[in-house]
């Protein structure tokens, strides 16, 4: 069962049904775009300015792509473009083919990011970070103490969705019948804990992105936790195939 907001369930879905699983649809969160204001403006003007570009999920590389489109008739030169995934660097490249883009090899978490060599020596440079409201800092404040100077642009935000009463009861027969369920966020485990009956958090198999949301699902209350290497497409999958495999 896949929680993800409902403009990224398309491809998963796709993706995953191609391996044999069966896919429902019950997104936990909306994206919604923040209206732009003057720093907005003045940070995209200026983007040449900046050694690099780190963009942490797909909808942050969909609104760069319309900032690049809207104030750069051809991309600035010289800088490096990282995002957090296969999926986030897919959304951009579909936009600007020409980029060089660059994403960790191997996980998607900002850990995996701050691994990269252009993350590495970054004293005295100047650094963007494009995401949605809230969610953890823990890129930003690194990239500071290695000597950054870094500005992050908050574009979005993330919404919880309140169920139906149709959708729960569907929730609990998913889940009676042997259902994983995708979890990729902090905001949406909560919005899923929140919602559901106590049996359920006792049937359930979670599928989580980080041992950060493990430990937090299992203060939740959930027991049968089964945990990806990130947050991405490929290492659900390899996850879900995994499991398949041992049982």
């Amino acid at each position: 069962m896949l929680t993800k907001p409902a403009d990224q369930q398309q491809r998963w879905t796709a993706a995953l049904r191609a391996e044999g699983w069966t896919v429902h649809s019950l997104p936990l969160l909306t994206l919604q775009d923040l209206p732009e204001s003057a720093q907005m403006r003045a940070t995209w003007q200026d983007l040449d300015q900046f050694a690099g570009v780190i963009m942490i999920s797909p909808r942050a590389a969909e609104c760069t792509a319309r900032a690049l489109d809207r104030w750069w008739p051809q991309p600035p030169v010289g800088l490096h473009w990282l995002c957090s995934g296969s999926g986030t660097r897919r959304v951009l490249a579909q936009h600007w083919p020409e980029l060089s883009i660059k994403a960790p090899t191997r996980g998607n978490r900002a850990e995996d990011i701050l691994d990269l060599p252009e993350t590495r020596e970054v004293a005295e440079q100047k650094w963007l970070l494009v995401a949605g409201e809230g969610g953890r800092t823990l890129l930003q404040d690194t990239l500071s103490e290695r000597g950054a100077r870094v500005t992050r642009l908050s574009l979005y935000q993330r919404q919880p969705v309140r169920l139906t009463s149709d959708e729960l009861q569907a929730l609990t027969t998913w889940v009676s019948a042997g259902a994983i369920i995708q979890v990729s966020s902090a905001l949406a485990l909560q919005s899923l804990t929140s919602q559901v009956a106590v049996v359920t958090k006792h049937k359930a198999r979670l599928l989580t992105s980080s041992p950060r949301l493990t430990a937090l699902a299992r203060e939740q209350g959930w027991e049968q936790i089964l945990q990806a290497d990130g947050a991405s497409l490929e290492a659900t999958a390899a996850t879900l195939a995994d499991h398949r495999t041992l049982k």
